[in-house]
């Protein structure tokens, strides 16, 4: 049986999160450069490096290849990709479910604050949104948002 979801967003979203909340609920692979990256040695949560970024998106990219071809395979796939074109191409090459987490601007450079992201991942948060095309919003004082999470089908 084929289950792949692609999880997409900008930096600080959720998007391992959530990948890891779902292959709880129905396990599978969760495929995230940062985790790669932590199984070639880095040591960082997220700044890992030039070589280990490099290598650990060599392995993801290989990883995307096999997903793309496996017909039995459950993997939840975790990529920043601002434009909706990628996203789309991506996720019709995996054949995928298409999830983007958007908590908003605001909220997702509260998370890299509390969290303490590396040195820059604010500017990679604004260049998202720019990019995306999407309008920064004020996080819900709500636990869940109905525009929250945008899906392109139905779960």
């Amino acid at each position: 049986m084929r289950h792949v979801v692609l999880i997409t967003g900008p930096p600080c979203a959720g998007k391992t999160t959530l990948a890891r909340a779902l292959a709880v609920q129905r396990p599978g692979l969760v495929v995230d450069r940062d985790l790669i990256a932590r199984t070639l040695g880095s040591r960082a949560g997220h700044d890992h490096g030039r070589r280990i970024t490099q290598r650990a998106e060599m392995r993801l990219r290989a990883e995307l290849d096999r997903i793309a071809e496996a017909e039995d395979v459950t993997a939840y796939v975790v990529r920043c990709l601002p434009y909706p074109d990628e996203r789309e191409r991506l996720a019709a090459r995996l054949r995928a479910e298409l999830v983007l987490l958007d908590p908003g601007m605001v909220e997702c450079l509260r998370r890299a604050g509390v969290d303490h992201r590396p040195e820059g991942t604010g500017d990679a948060i604004r260049q998202w949104y720019a990019r995306a095309g999407l309008v920064p919003t004020v996080p819900s004082t709500t636990a869940e948002r109905p525009d929250q999470f945008r899906r392109s089908q139905a779960w």
